[in-house]
């Protein structure tokens, strides 16, 4: 079975702010309406950034929430397998809210450093496979053959259908949010990482 292969975290968060969060001020009354479901006035930069394209954020926030929420996967894997795709893109705003929703679900500091590439840990064979899961789709945009069968043996049809697409929307944020620029938010914002919906957690 492939061994995943370790990762530094991201060394800093984005310097340069090619577009910055709408304060409250600036804000349409349609784009408050749109930030309701998240903290609203409160929102974190994420979704305060990204409905400066309504039409766009209207869209994308159900589909969001949906892997956030009404996820296949149990809350645990979930968290590893975001955690180990913000890890591999580099994306220190993803890190710093899903480290902590990650540690609300029962991931240890041990295993949230081995997830970050700092160290090694003994993960469960269903865990390991979806780490290398990670891995393979980073690397190669396809989960490898082996692995697949193995996850097959694992998996629920729907969770081997929402892996790659749960390691794909990480992408995608990794790259969106890196590219704009979005600043890490307060700790008022997110004192233990993102404030989302209980059901998140």
């Amino acid at each position: 079975m492939p061994k995943s292969q370790p990762v530094g975290p991201p060394s800093h968060s984005p310097t340069q702010r090619h577009l910055t969060p709408l304060g409250r001020a600036q804000r349409t009354d349609e784009q408050r309406e749109l930030l309701t479901g998240v903290l609203g006035e409160d929102a974190p930069n994420l979704f305060s950034t990204l409905v400066r394209h309504p039409a766009l954020y209207r869209k994308w926030l159900p589909f969001c929430l949906h892997l956030l929420t009404e996820s296949a996967f149990p809350p645990r894997e979930r968290e590893l397998v975001i955690i180990r795709t913000a890890s591999l893109c580099g994306c220190a705003y993803e890190l710093h809210h899903h480290v902590g929703l990650g540690s609300e679900v029962g991931l240890t500091d041990h295993e949230l450093a081995a997830l970050n590439g700092e160290g090694s840990t003994v993960w469960s064979t269903r865990e390991r496979l979806l780490v290398a899961a990670v891995d393979q789709l980073h690397a190669g945009h396809t989960i490898g053959e082996v692995t697949w069968r193995a996850l097959s043996a694992l998996l629920t049809t729907e969770q081997l259908i929402e892996l790659p697409v749960l390691v794909g929307h990480y992408v995608l944020l990794a790259g969106t949010l890196n590219s704009l620029g979005v600043p890490l938010d307060s700790p008022r914002t997110a004192p233990n990482g993102v404030q989302y919906p209980d059901a998140v957690k």
